[in-house]
């Protein structure tokens, strides 16, 4: 995560002189206290492996994956407009979703995210960007988990 802000940064101007497209995709692992809780912290590693493991898989060489907090990943797509960031999203979304993973007690569960996804706009500051996705992340989770939310514009 300490290299977020300069891979954004540096993003964000290539998408801002050369006019290409660039958006980020939120991440958030549902009820993974529930994982922690029922399941103990060395099953709740296994999911984030898990899931880091088929993030990297459902993205490109040159996009970048981020753990950006406990059970949170941060997703930057490069050149990749709203529309294919969405695609993006739901692929991930359905891919997890579809698998069950193993735990150390021959047990295995289910596990399904919510993503807030937001496509550069102009701003200049990475934080704007990352909080729109947040916003959205939010949205997703209220609106029941398991679904991906589209960052709302900007009525200005």
């Amino acid at each position: 995560r300490r290299f977020l802000p300069s891979v954004l940064g540096r993003e964000i101007s290539l998408a801002k002189n050369a006019g290409t497209a660039l958006s980020i995709l939120m991440v958030d692992i549902d009820h993974f206290k529930s994982v922690n809780d029922s399941h103990g912290h060395s099953s709740g590693d296994i999911v984030l492996s898990h899931t880091a493991e088929n993030l990297l898989n459902c993205v490109r060489a040159s996009d970048f994956v981020f753990r950006y907090g406990g059970e949170e990943f941060l997703i930057v797509l490069v050149e990749t407009d709203e529309e294919a960031a969405l695609e993006v999203a739901e692929r991930i979304r359905e891919q997890i979703a579809s698998q069950r993973v193993a735990l150390p007690n021959h047990s295995s569960l289910n596990v399904t995210l919510s993503i807030g996804v937001a496509t550069y706009e102009g701003h200049p500051d990475y934080q704007y960007l990352i909080n729109a996705a947040d916003h959205a992340l939010y949205s997703a989770k209220k609106q029941g988990r398991n679904r991906t939310a589209v960052a709302v514009k900007d009525i200005a």
